[in-house]
């Protein structure tokens, strides 16, 4: 009998990683984005880039002051100074100031950057565009996100999809009592504080995140911070590209927030992208506009509640949606054919003897045209095959919305790649992979729960994790890892990163 060996994914080590962060030129090019060096005054006495990858070795250990502590080690702070002077030498256009022979960074010297230069608005905006940079040029180099790529507007190629999802981090503390009320007119919502009694006080007695609030998905309520982020990957393991990652201001702004993430990455891409593939919170409205603006496909779900009332809902009916009536030349004459996207997908329907529309088949998506328009809005065209006794012929149907139609109804119905189709079923399934990189994410904090107060410093959290990901696999990429196979046991984030160092 023989017996089969289960060869695992390679696990990097402590050491690898930590390696892997401070070898990358993505490290330095952030840093190089950070006004640190003052006109006057001492200088600093730890450049940028230490502070910030002190920043992402946070997520590798989990608490800053575990980092600190680990820095402290024999050995580890010389090893990250040599593979520095290395990067230094091989990249001499980063311009990589010399770090601190003596010491490294320890936590007070982090917070004090964190809170003074690194989530400052305009820094961290520049911060998430040079980190958009650097990841679109790391997906083209594994044969993502390519001009000259495979696949065609009507059968899209998965290296040339973006996708992306959202994810819920609870805070660290307890929301303290408080009555909301919210403005009818302007929408804006005020807060007041409440006492143990229920007495109205000024500010709570207690530590909590201020930008906290309560967003509602289809597990039901969650109290946090929401995040978003954009994705693309190959077909190997450990080839996840972090394009983009950006903070959902309020609820109900989700879908918002990833549009515009995309727009912003989007100059970046070119026609390297040909999908947008996300969730069911991307509605008409967000189709239509990124169909417009940016020329590419979106591939999701339709909305469960599209044209549908309570009842139907319930009954789980398909959802609706009247195209009109094409008319083509037979032998015979004129042939009238009626079409409806239904769940997504374009239908031809007849009526039965009660008059009730009833879907006869599922068309063929046969070609998608894309032309752009003086004004620079691209607009779809796409062909379906009609299959007709008198003669085949095709229907061109646009999905965009119609003339007067403010609500984007048209667009929130039609799918060009719809659920069912071949396309959809080799494509959609990329966005699982986000679901992958949350869980990894929550997993570098203490109790799947925010390690910093305020939206600012927890998007820094997300977009130093985003920094580790892509970093350690452009590491992977590169070869460099000692070929460590299976998991890593209590070690992985417990073994003191000296012995490691040494051993590697």
């Amino acid at each position: 009998m023989t017996r089969l060996r289960v060869v695992r994914t390679q696990v990097l080590t402590n050491a690898e990683q930590i390696e892997a962060v401070f070898s990358q030129p993505t490290l330095f090019r952030l840093a190089a984005e950070v006004p640190y060096r003052q006109p006057v005054g001492r200088p600093p006495l730890h450049p940028a880039w230490a502070l910030l990858g002190y920043g992402i070795l946070a997520r590798i250990f989990r608490s800053g002051a575990r980092t600190e502590a680990e820095l402290a080690s024999p050995g580890v702070w010389q090893r990250i100074l040599d593979t520095v002077s290395a990067v230094r030498a091989a990249h001499p256009d980063l311009d990589i100031p010399a770090g601190n022979p003596i010491r490294p960074p320890d936590w007070a010297a982090w917070k004090n950057a964190r809170n003074r230069y690194f989530t400052d608005p305009e820094i961290l905006r520049r911060l998430q565009d040079v980190f958009s940079e650097t990841a679109v040029e790391q997906a083209r180099t594994l044969g993502l996100l390519r001009p000259t790529g495979d696949g065609s507007l009507c059968h899209p190629s998965p290296t040339r999809v973006v996708y992306g999802d959202g994810t819920v981090i609870r805070p660290l503390y307890r929301p303290p009592a408080a009555r909301r009320a919210t403005d009818p007119d302007t929408g804006e919502v005020t807060i007041t504080y409440l006492d143990t009694d229920g007495t109205p006080i000024d500010a709570p007695r207690r530590r909590f995140d201020p930008d906290a609030a309560d967003y509602h998905g289809h597990t039901g309520s969650v109290h946090g911070q929401n995040y978003v982020g954009l994705y693309a990957r190959g077909d190997q393991p450990h080839q996840r590209v972090v394009l983009a990652v950006d903070r959902v201001p309020r609820p109900g702004q989700e879908a918002d927030t990833a549009v515009a993430c995309f727009q912003r990455i989007h100059p970046l891409l070119g026609n390297g992208v040909q999908a947008f593939v996300y969730d069911g919170a991307v509605r008409g409205t967000h189709i239509d506009h990124l169909m417009t603006e940016c020329g590419v496909l979106v591939i999701n779900k339709v909305h469960g509640t599209h044209g549908r009332t309570r009842a139907a809902r319930d009954s789980e009916q398909q959802r609706w949606h009247m195209l009109g009536t094409w008319e083509h030349d037979t032998p015979t004459g004129p042939c009238t054919h009626h079409l409806a996207a239904i769940d997504g997908a374009v239908h031809e329907f007849a009526l039965d003897e009660t008059g009730t529309p009833v879907p006869r088949h599922r068309l063929v998506r046969r070609q998608v045209k894309r032309p752009r328009r003086r004004s620079g809005r691209y607009h779809f065209n796409v062909a379906y095959e009609v299959p007709c006794p008198g003669g085949d012929f095709l229907a061109w149907v646009t999905p965009h919305a119609e003339h007067g139609d403010t609500e984007h109804a048209r667009a929130d119905a039609v799918r060009v790649i719809a659920q069912g189709d071949d396309d959809f079923a080799r494509l959609y399934g990329l966005r699982n992979d986000s679901e992958s990189f949350n869980s990894q994410l929550k997993r570098t904090l203490l109790v799947d729960r925010a390690m910093s107060l305020g939206g600012q410093r927890q998007l820094l959290d997300v977009l130093c994790f985003a920094v580790l990901n892509n970093t350690t696999n452009a590491y992977r990429a590169a070869g460099r890892t000692t070929g460590t196979q299976g998991h890593t046991g209590s070690q992985g984030l417990t073994g003191s990163p000296s012995r490691m160092l040494d051993a590697a």
